[in-house]
């Protein structure tokens, strides 16, 4: 569960909302004017985010050379390249799914 402060309680309170999210891990939203405007993480959730981020470039980048292998390969279309891009996307996501 996150917390959410506003930024004139994070000027005045920026320790104890640092140690807010290194010892409990939970995230602190800081507001302004009522909108969020950014969000305080732990560093380790951060870490796991960043990688997260990196994978999933990678990822995509993949699926990128091999829409334009096969497009080339096989003479496809635009629009059967994409729908193999999208069928390689899909079946990522579906493997990172947790299982009951």
């Amino acid at each position: 569960m996150s917390k959410t402060i506003t930024s004139t309680e994070l000027q005045k309170n920026t320790r104890a909302v640092i140690d807010w999210t290194r010892i409990r891990g939970e995230p602190v939203i800081v507001e302004s004017y009522g909108k969020p405007m950014a969000a305080i993480l732990s560093y380790d959730e951060y870490q796991a985010y960043w990688q997260y981020k990196q994978a999933r470039s990678a990822r995509f980048a993949q699926l990128r050379v091999a829409a334009t292998a096969n497009a080339t390969a096989n003479e496809l279309s635009e629009d059967e390249a994409m729908a193999l891009v999208e069928a390689a996307r899909q079946e990522l996501f579906n493997e990172q799914q947790p299982t009951s």
